[in-house]
């Protein structure tokens, strides 16, 4: 006999939004369940790792050094992106690029986003399956979105995946050890050693 699973109450995504915003932890939205960062329902937010925090830092300052001065910013761990009404995230590092045609909006009052070009996470034994599986699958879903890059933060390995010109996704590949990541829809490349480069997994 399986193990029972918990049953876990359906909310809609305006009644989640409320509790977030009074909220002192972060929680993610999909189809209806509310979830901790770590990809737990109904749990808070615990505090990542020095390595995890040191590869966001390193992969998003890695993206701002090439766009300084581009109509494209690198926001990290407190944005939070909405994609449609089916989810919502707090994606480790985002790319998003504001339209040209676009009024620019005073970033002291944007506190969500609903376009991004590029999303990445960092993977902890407690998030890889989300973020592997159903996060992933979630993100595929933003009309905007060209990359995603998962980091692990457990070992020196990653992983990405594009949008291809056709507009269908491409296979999560290994983004092999010691080699440059190119983001052609960015204009972009990075090194792996911009990443992990001090980091010090084991």
């Amino acid at each position: 006999m399986g193990v029972p699973q918990k049953a876990v109450a359906y909310i809609e995504i305006d009644d989640y939004l409320v509790l977030e915003n009074a909220s002192r932890y972060k929680h993610e939205y999909l189809e209806g369940v509310i979830y901790a960062i770590q990809g737990e329902a109904f749990r808070g937010m615990a505090g990542g790792s020095a390595a995890h925090a040191d590869i966001i830092r390193n992969f998003g300052f890695a993206l701002h050094t090439q766009l300084r001065g581009t109509r494209c910013s690198v926001k990290m761990s407190e944005m939070r992106l909405r994609i449609a009404d089916d989810a919502v995230f707090y994606p480790d590092v985002l790319v998003h690029c504001q339209p040209s045609q676009v009024p620019a909006v005073s970033p002291a009052t944007v506190t969500e986003l609903t376009q991004a070009q590029l999303v990445a996470e960092v993977l902890s034994p407690t998030t890889q399956h989300f973020d592997r599986g159903a996060k992933l699958q979630a993100y595929q879903k933003l009309a905007s979105l060209q990359h995603v890059v998962l980091l692990s933060g457990m070992e020196e390995a990653a992983w990405a995946c594009h949008r291809g010109a056709d507009g269908q996704w491409g296979d999560l590949l290994p983004w092999p050890r010691g080699t440059t990541l190119a983001l052609p829809s960015l204009g972009l490349q990075v090194g792996w050693d911009d990443v992990y480069g001090g980091v010090g997994l084991g």
